[in-house]
């Protein structure tokens, strides 16, 4: 079977699910991942063969997408900053939104080799590509989840990224001194959880999205403990849901911080938050 053929057989079975907004994208991006190729190349090359093994993964992918499963989790590995990270369903997939805070750090007066603590790790996405993109940094990562962390380790081999993983709630169990911390903590809403789309609400953990009764419950915790996580010019990137810039604005306040930047999302959610001991103009 050619590549052509393949990807009309799959768009064509992926038309069958009215959920799909795009069952073109979806094979292009599944057959391309089979292939180990940029979706460009399939498009370049219709002729080229796929063997018979690849025709008979391409069809269980296809399958297990029509069943609902995410296609991240399916082909194992999820692009974020540049990197195609592993990813299993004990972590919550990258979304483009949390790039905003790498984005944010690269950008933040930080020392030549800063201390970075990266809370809530999951995949590792956050402190690998810290780790990473701020060569001589010192970055540590925190997980509750055993099997998040076991993700997370695969991904800090896979780069060859500098990242000291530990297992706990948060972060009480660390000393402070960190010059920054960042953190995509669950958010969202219990009672939101059921109207997620299906793809969500079924396959990504749930202890990776329920941030209790108005999804804040956490990133409250870790407020109030960061006044003893932050070195002395330290600042903290925390991202959070609709509405959670104004909801934590007294906890901010009341933990003797400054919410000095918020910072939206392409659909004009306040994304991020950076707070800091002092007002920095950044």
């Amino acid at each position: 079977m050619r590549v052509a053929r393949a990807l009309v057989d799959a768009t064509t079975a992926l038309a069958g699910d009215a959920a799909l907004a795009d069952p073109g994208r979806e094979a292009r991006f599944l057959l391309a991942r089979l292939l180990d190729r940029p979706e460009s190349w399939l498009l370049a090359h219709p002729e080229a063969e796929v063997d018979d093994t690849r025709q008979a993964t391409i069809r269980l992918w296809v399958r297990r997408r029509l069943r609902g499963e995410p296609a991240h989790y399916i082909v194992g590995t999820c692009p974020f900053w540049g990197r195609e990270l592993l990813v299993t369903p004990d972590v919550l997939i990258p979304r483009p939104e949390t790039e905003l805070m790498v984005e944010r750090a690269l950008g933040a007066p930080l020392p030549a080799a800063p201390r970075i603590l990266d809370v809530g790790t999951g995949s590792g996405c956050l402190a690998v590509t810290l780790a990473l993109e701020l060569p001589g940094s010192l970055v540590t990562a925190t997980d509750r989840s055993p099997a998040a962390l076991a993700v997370a380790r695969r991904n800090t081999a896979r780069f060859g990224a500098r990242v000291a993983l530990s297992c706990g709630d948060l972060a009480p169990h660390l000393a402070g001194g960190f010059d920054l911390v960042v953190a995509n903590l669950p958010y969202i809403p219990n009672g939101e959880i059921a109207a997620l789309p299906p793809d969500v609400r079924e396959y990504e953990p749930r202890s990776a999205l329920a941030g209790g009764a108005d999804g804040a419950d956490l990133l409250r915790h870790l407020i109030a403990d960061l006044p003893r996580l932050l070195g002395p010019a330290g600042h903290a990137l925390l991202e959070v849901g609709p509405g959670h810039a104004a909801l934590l604005a007294a906890v901010v306040a009341g933990a003797g911080l400054v919410m000095f930047k918020r910072i939206r999302d392409p659909g004009g959610v306040q994304r991020v938050l950076q707070l800091g001991r002092f007002l920095v103009q950044v």
